[in-house]
């Protein structure tokens, strides 16, 4: 049997998109085994619950966790490593593949240890993991969730190896048996940028069978005769569309509910609220994290799902993330920012996404009001949503795919 090696270097219920290449992989007869690390002790019983009865190994490299004095030492000292030198590269531009997360060095020595016949990257930290293993001689791909070189606002100051990142990411494409990427937009870019050959396009969608744990429950809604928007992600933050939603208010015609899901401060929750006209506060609404299990259901309950994300970035531009496709799932109608990755999805979704103005609160106002002001196209539009899930967005179309370059890869 054919041994797979993915390295993640994250905890794996913050990484869906590594749990859905293990799933597949495994069920199509590969010996697949998960390298990640435990973060944040509030996630190990999540972790527990993802892993349980998985037809593949998750093997954290550290343990933020860990009871005993080792592993506690260890944690200590990874977080100071990372700390001491990400302040070395601030003062004298010396990068580090410990800089872009904890645990870089302990994947190489791991993939080196296990020799798997293929070793499959994600995240940043790995890019280094990659070209180490490529000089060595042993055969990899790469998954390119995001552009990382390109992931930070160029207004900013870099606080990121920006350099070293891309010369990462050209010897890992250039050297890969396969890369794929999550849109079209962000393959044609890396091939544009690095001379590599496209990589696949495997959308961050999520598999159709879901649909069928929707418990129909109402729990998040308080007033079920008006519409309701919703907005979701592992952290409630600055710059992902939220304070151009609380914007939109000021001019919005139509009433609706607002629920906003993830962890964040609520210092920054009141931050938001202030900046919404004093009769709409009232009407928004924070939830915590949910296990994704139970994510598509508590998006189900609503009619508009929200994504607000800004083109800061030309990876942010360029890529989709998951939150547009598990609205689609959901079947919720979609009000997407203008960015290229949301463009390419509303081009195959049809009417189900209706985009705005990125940063604009009247262009956002506008397209809510077409939606709340008018039940027959929101209702249309979620219809539309179920079937773009199904016919274009459901990680069972690109399984085969997945299988297909991981074959061809280790033949």
């Amino acid at each position: 049997m054919r041994r797979i090696l993915i390295l993640s270097g994250l905890q794996i219920s913050t990484n869906p998109r590594v749990m859905k290449e293990a799933n597949t992989l495994s069920a199509a007869g590969f010996d697949v085994e998960v390298a990640g690390a435990t973060l944040q002790r509030e996630l190990l019983e999540r972790d527990r619950f993802l892993t349980s009865g998985a037809a593949w190994r998750y093997t954290p490299l550290l343990n933020s966790a860990a009871t005993n004095s080792r592993g506690r030492l260890q944690w200590v000292i990874a977080r100071a490593r990372r700390r001491a030198w990400q302040a070395l590269y601030d003062i004298s531009g010396i990068a580090n593949a410990r800089q872009l997360g904890y645990v870089a060095p302990e994947m190489l020595r791991y993939a080196l240890d296990q020799k798997p016949d293929l070793t499959i990257l994600h995240n940043p930290q790995s890019l280094w993991v990659g070209a180490e293993l490529l000089r060595r001689g042993r055969p990899v791909a790469v998954d390119v969730e995001d552009w990382y070189s390109e992931d930070h606002p160029p207004e900013r100051p870099q606080t990121h190896p920006r350099r070293a990142l891309r010369s990462w990411e050209m010897e890992v494409l250039q050297g890969a048996r396969y890369a794929s990427a999550p849109s079209a937009r962000l393959s044609e870019a890396l091939t544009s940028s690095f001379g590599c050959s496209p990589p696949a396009v495997i959308y961050n969608a999520f598999p159709w069978k879901e649909r069928l744990g929707i418990d129909e429950l109402v729990i998040d809604r308080i007033d079920e005769k008006v519409p309701s928007v919703c907005w979701f992600s592992q952290v409630i933050g600055p710059g992902r569309g939220l304070e151009t939603l609380m914007g939109s208010l000021h001019t919005l015609r139509g009433l609706c509910e607002i629920h906003i899901r993830g962890s964040g401060s609520p210092v920054y929750h009141e931050e938001l609220l202030a900046m919404a006209p004093p009769a709409w506060r009232k009407r928004i609404h924070f939830h915590p994290q949910t296990p994704h299990n139970e994510l598509i259901s508590r998006l189900a309950e609503h009619d508009i799902g929200f994504a607000g994300d800004l083109p800061y970035c030309r990876s942010r531009d360029l890529t989709i993330t998951n939150k547009i496709l598990q609205y689609l799932l959901a079947g919720n109608a979609v009000v997407a920012s203008s960015t290229a990755g949301h463009e390419e999805v509303a081009t195959a979704a049809g009417s189900a996404v209706m985009l705005y103005r990125a940063g604009d609160p009247a262009s956002l106002a506008a397209v809510l009001d077409s939606f709340l002001e008018n039940p027959e196209m929101l209702a249309s539009a979620r219809r539309q949503a179920i079937v773009a899930a199904k016919s274009v967005f459901s990680w069972e179309r690109y399984e085969p795919q997945l299988v297909k370059l991981v074959e061809k890869a280790v033949a």
